[in-house]
């Protein structure tokens, strides 16, 4: 039996947060950009519907620079890119995500749940202040 999931404003509040952003934030960021908003709202009780949401199928963590995990709210198949110089993450909308799912030579009987590709390496204005 599945139990019924309150409804949380502050839930709703760091759903549409994620919803409305390309910026794959962490939950230090979302805690930050929130908080002046719902001043009730604490960095655990991010981290704790962040998991929750995650769970639900509602957000997924992308990547994970100098170990701070990042999310996205957008969970279709798509790959990410992640400056190592930065930190930023970015979507890699132009990747045919089928393409590469289907480039993956798996044997007999494997089948793939989700594919989740990240790319490492520099961004234009990393890559630019590097040379």
């Amino acid at each position: 039996m599945e139990k019924k999931l309150r409804y949380s404003h502050q839930r709703e509040m760091i759903y549409q947060y994620l919803l409305s952003t390309k910026e794959h934030p962490s939950a230090e960021m979302i805690y930050n950009d929130l908080r002046e908003e719902i001043p009730a709202l604490s960095l655990g009780t991010v981290y704790r519907n962040l998991k929750l949401l995650e769970e639900l199928g509602k957000v997924r963590r992308v990547a994970s620079f100098q170990n701070v995990e990042r999310y996205d709210a957008v969970c279709g198949d798509h790959v990410h890119f992640l400056c190592t110089g930065c930190g930023c993450v970015s979507d890699v909308m132009d990747a045919d995500s089928e393409a590469l799912r289907n480039s993956v030579p798996l044997k007999n009987g494997y089948r793939i749940a989700k594919f989740d590709l990240t790319l490492t390496g520099l961004c234009p204005a990393c890559a630019a202040e590097a040379e």
